[in-house]
């Protein structure tokens, strides 16, 4: 009986485990075909050849149907999106993902759209192919499941800059370019200079012929803080109206009260976002950053009547008559994430203006960017011999960083608060724990913040960045505020838009500060890290994702004007201006040949700075149409005693200690010098 058992269970397991293999197969491949059904797409590409300069815009139409049997929408958590994979003519893969494109509606089955894709070209001159694809995120593309796919072919042509007519030289040249040991930063000057050519604006306003910077792509206007973050960067390739006839124009607009617009446009039109409290102290920035390179005649200019300085001075006393609060002693303005200018109530346009359902509160970056100013104010006083007015501005000043250090500074945390509130408002989360990268930041750079809570403030962005895996330094709010705390919904998530996205218009502030305050080797790395990423997105973005994807607009100026500030100033250490000197490279052991020139001015400085691991030396070649006395402050590649010489003969100097950052210090003119130091054995 048993045996027949056996015989019986064997035939059946026979039968059996076939057809369970058969039916297996067959619902693999149902499913299969059902999934080929819900992911198929037809696009069509009426032109299919295209041509470009490297880092240019490219507009490619489509007409694209839904072939499947499930409807696309590009919102929610696995929205359907146009994208493409990057190949060489010879079609190996580049890289493989690319900026998406949402869909300009939902899509049903059977249903034919147009769209436009806008996409940057390669960086790099060559053939390139373009292979476009509909992409469900997170899930899947829809070639892998048997759709087709579309090509297009780019030939991408080098560009032409002026500077490509000069070989790099120590001798007068009206052109700024530079060369080093470090491919990232040497091809990032293609960026800029993209960057400001999309970005240039020319137009007939009030005062005239009006040139100047947009603040990016599809950004018609000039603003007032884009374009004065902008100027560290066009101060070396744009003669004097683009760095000041946008700023008269925007003092032509000025209201009877001192008010300043946010922007202006080539149609007369001008408008303000009321939530912020930084537009007068950006104009007087920017007005300072002229004032450097032009003579102080230039602000006694009339606008309208009124002389550039007076209306600088009439901007800031508006801030201290319609944004001061009495109680504290500090400004005040809209609850915003840090700078930003969407406040926490309105899910609409109504978010950028203040209204009876603002909440107010007095936060780190306005202290930080009106101290500064009124330095700036009280300063170009001085130039004009107007002592008072210096003295008044240097006293406003003074009380804000008092004021701002009493109620802002967090002594146990050691960066300062976001902002403290100034009616009822509380939140159910820590909101001391937020770190603020752009009120920091500025605090850093306006000397609001002593040495010792900039060191502070810095291992505080380190210490975030690794702790929330961000991919730079340039993290805008960490932690960010919590999902639907802000109402709008650019802001309404973590890690989007101002609400804890990474922003390069500070995250380069930040690096710049870094170099300044003796942090070097650790500035140089977190530079690489935000040039290797803008170089992968190919261009500057308004902002990115945690993980370093561009969002936004792109060509953003303000990306552009914080990481030239960086490089030039910061890493190169050159400080310039109409009737100063200096240079003070933070190089260490890489090497540079630079030169740069100022327009506005008529000053260049060319620079050549050489690290000879073998010799042990730094030898530095630097020659200027300054003809005052400067400095010449190197960092000390080996953190041990040196000798320096210059022109063969032993030179005097002296040593200065920041942090982790030794200089090496000496006075000295710039006419054609070689300077060499040795490190002691």
């Amino acid at each position: 009986m048993k045996t027949w058992v056996k015989i019986a269970s064997a035939i059946t397991l026979f039968i059996l485990i076939p057809a369970f293999v058969i039916l297996l197969i067959y619902n693999f491949r149902s499913s299969q075909s059902s999934a080929d059904k819900e992911y198929a797409c037809r696009i069509e590409i009426k032109k299919t050849h295209f041509a470009s300069f490297e880092g240019a815009g490219v507009e490619i139409p489509f007409r694209i149907k839904n072939s499947g049997t499930a409807k696309w929408s590009s919102k929610g958590p696995r929205p359907c999106l146009l994208s493409y994979h990057l190949l060489d003519d010879a079609e190996n893969t580049l890289q493989y993902d690319n900026p998406r494109f949402p869909l300009p509606q939902d899509v049903v089955p059977g249903h034919t759209f147009d769209m436009t894709a806008q996409i940057i070209s390669p960086l790099a001159s060559g053939k390139y192919i373009l292979e476009f694809d509909l992409v469900r995120e997170g899930m899947a593309w829809f070639k892998d499941y048997g759709s087709q796919t579309a090509k297009v072919f780019l030939e991408v042509r080098k560009g032409h800059w002026p500077e490509d007519e000069h070989e790099i030289s120590l001798d007068y040249g009206r052109y700024t370019k530079f060369r080093t040991s470090l491919e990232e930063l040497d091809r990032i000057q293609k960026l800029i200079r993209l960057t400001l050519n999309y970005n240039e604006v020319e137009f007939l306003g009030k005062t005239g012929i009006v040139s100047g910077f947009s603040a990016g792509k599809d950004y018609p206007q000039i603003w007032l803080r884009d374009a004065n973050t902008i100027i560290p960067a066009s101060r070396y390739y744009y003669e004097a109206d683009y760095l000041s006839s946008w700023l008269e124009e925007h003092l032509a607009f000025q209201k009877e009260n001192g008010s300043l617009e946010d922007w202006v446009d080539s149609a007369g039109r001008s408008d303000k976002n009321t939530t912020e409290t930084d537009q007068e102290a950006s104009a007087v920035q920017a007005a300072y950053q002229v004032f450097e390179l032009m003579e102080p005649g230039w602000l006694e200019k009339p606008i309208q009547g009124q002389s550039i300085i007076q209306r600088l001075e009439n901007a800031l006393q508006h801030v201290l008559n319609t944004r001061f609060d009495q109680k504290l002693g500090l400004l005040k303005g809209a609850h915003t994430a840090d700078w930003g200018d969407v406040d926490l109530v309105d899910n609409d346009i109504r978010a950028v203006d203040t209204d009876s359902n603002t909440h107010w509160t007095a936060d780190i970056y306005d202290q930080s960017m009106f101290y500064e100013a009124c330095l700036q104010l009280a300063r170009m006083f001085k130039a004009l011999e107007q002592e008072k007015n210096h003295l008044f501005w240097e006293g406003k000043a003074e009380a804000i960083k008092n004021n701002t250090n009493t109620w802002l500074w967090q002594e146990e945390k050691g960066f300062y608060l976001i902002h403290r509130h100034l009616d009822s408002l509380t939140h159910d989360f820590d909101e001391e724990n937020m770190f603020a990268l752009g009120g920091n930041t500025q605090a850093i750079i306006s000397g609001l913040a002593d040495e010792k809570q900039s060191e502070r403030i810095i291992q505080e962005a380190l210490a975030r960045q690794e702790s929330f895996k961000m991919s730079t330094l340039s993290a805008a709010l960490l932690p960010p505020y919590p999902k639907n705390t802000f109402k709008h919904p650019m802001v309404d998530d973590p890690f989007e838009y101002q609400n804890g996205g990474q922003w390069d218009w500070f995250g380069g502030k930040l690096i710049y500060a870094m170099f300044e305050q003796g942090f070097s080797r650790l500035a140089m790395e977190k530079l690489l890290e935000i040039l290797n990423k803008n170089w992968a997105n190919r261009g500057f973005f308004e902002w990115d994702t945690k993980d370093g994807v561009g969002q936004g607009r792109g060509f953003f100026c303000g990306s552009a004007g914080s990481l030239s500030k960086a490089i030039y100033e910061g890493l190169f250490g050159l400080k310039l201006g109409r009737e100063t000197v200096s240079l003070e490279p933070k190089l260490g052991k890489e090497s540079a040949f630079g030169h740069v020139y100022l327009p506005a001015a008529d000053k260049f400085l060319g620079f050549r700075y050489e690290f000879d691991e073998n010799r042990n030396t730094v030898k530095m070649e630097y020659n200027s149409n300054f003809r005052q006395q400067g400095r010449v402050k190197i960092l000390n590649p080996w953190l041990s005693s040196v000798t320096v010489r210059v022109d063969g003969q032993e030179k005097d100097f002296w040593l200065e200690r920041k942090n982790q950052d030794e200089y090496i210090v000496l006075r000295t003119d710039f006419k054609n010098h070689v300077l060499e130091i040795r490190k002691k054995k």
